[in-house]
């Protein structure tokens, strides 16, 4: 398993999974909201952002980036 599956105990994993799936989302997904959130800061005038889903199952990492200026 992972490092965080293996620190969790047997008895704790039910409530570590069912926390894990409360809120389920792909990383464009994460992109926005971050997006939306930083836009609203008002000593935010630019930035970019890049949130990366490091893959377990391929060989590749999901990446979405945005930006604002």
């Amino acid at each position: 398993g992972t490092p965080v599956q293996t620190a969790v105990k047997r008895a704790d994993e039910q409530a570590f999974a069912l926390a894990n799936g409360q809120n389920l989302m792909f990383c464009e997904d994460a992109a926005r909201r971050l997006h939306r959130t930083l836009r609203q800061l008002p000593q935010a005038s630019a930035f970019r952002l890049k949130v990366v889903h490091a893959e377990s199952l391929h060989a590749h990492d999901a990446v979405a980036q945005s930006r604002w200026s």
